[in-house]
């Protein structure tokens, strides 16, 4: 059993080395210094980082497509696709991670080895495959992914994942910001203050600053149902209400718009749009994200993209317990 272990780990070595090339090439580029701006653009769907070639990739035609974009050290959610120049998104697969730490003279690894759970979005439009991955420094890691074959090989797939010394969005274990969003008593009418077309009051009723004075877990979705063109935004926001309606006794639900002005938007176009600030006080560039706080008001799960019911119900479980 051990030799076989052996000769796995000499197999990621190789596409190990590769990587390690392209890893110096984006550290050239300042690709793992500089900080983005905080300009989501939630009318288009968010786009998963790019994927570098290997001769793995290369030989199986396979990708592996990141989808989370601001990881840091500690345990991170992260999401990603497989994508199959022939058979296009390849979905519901047994997939295993292992991650590297990569350094200017190779690789160090791997530190852990984790399964990947497939997550299909709504509407059968697609999905991603989450692992919850621990990164020990920051720095650039190699995520190698093996996905077995109908003929009964393992394609060995890799992707350089960039890790900060801490996420740019709130942090596992951090305070979350006591943001003084927009509420219903600001607005006549909710379809002032949301995109939803079918909006639940009871998201809106308080500010987040508030909730977080509550003795409460809370939960805290950023979206924009109706101008996301990903397909998940509205989806997202309908499983929040799916979940409040199990746990809305336990804890607090709040949804942010991410649009500012959605009056405006429907006469004028997104063009007229303005992003709500409080995504720059959570230092959001993409969405929809949803985060959960416990009952001291410390962020304990958190969610880039699209998370169905059955995560989100793992991570309220925590904090109502």
């Amino acid at each position: 059993m051990r030799v076989m272990r052996t000769v796995t780990e000499a197999r990621w070595a190789v596409l190990a080395a590769t990587l390690a090339v392209l890893s110096v090439a984006l550290s050239a580029c300042g690709g793992g210094s500089s900080e983005p701006a905080v300009q989501p653009a939630p009318a288009e769907a968010p786009q998963p980082s790019a994927t570098p070639q290997s001769p793995a990739t290369q030989d199986t035609g396979i990708t592996v497509a990141l989808a989370s974009s601001d990881l840091g050290v500690g345990e991170n959610r992260v999401a990603f696709g497989l994508i199959d120049a022939v058979r296009g998104a390849i979905k519901g697969a047994q997939v295993e991670v292992q991650t590297f730490f990569v350094t200017d003279a190779g690789t160090q690894g791997p530190s852990q080895t984790v399964d990947a759970v497939f997550r299909e979005w709504p509407g059968g439009v697609g999905g991603v495959y989450v692992a919850m991955l621990s990164f020990d420094q920051p720095g650039n890691w190699m995520l190698g992914v093996s996905l077995p074959q109908p003929d009964g090989s393992t394609a060995r797939i890799g992707t350089i994942a960039q890790v900060g010394e801490r996420s740019r969005t709130p942090p596992i274990g951090s305070p979350a910001p006591p943001s003084d969003n927009k509420s219903a008593r600001d607005v006549t009418n909710l379809d002032e203050l949301t995109t939803d077309t079918a909006p639940d009051p009871e998201l809106y009723a308080m500010t987040i600053a508030e909730a977080l004075q509550e003795d409460t877990p809370l939960l805290v979705t950023f979206a924009t149902p109706a101008y996301c063109t990903s397909a998940t935004c509205g989806p997202q926001v309908d499983v929040v209400k799916e979940v409040k309606e199990r746990h809305g006794a336990q804890m607090n639900f709040i949804h942010v718009e991410v649009y500012d002005n959605p009056p405006e938007i429907r006469e004028g176009g997104v063009k007229q749009a303005r992003i709500s600030p409080t995504l720059a006080e959570w230092n959001l560039a993409t969405e929809p994200w949803t985060f959960i706080m416990d009952s001291q008001g410390m962020v304990r799960a958190k969610f880039e993209g699209f998370v169905g019911a059955a995560e989100l119900e793992e991570a309220i479980l925590q904090v109502i317990r």
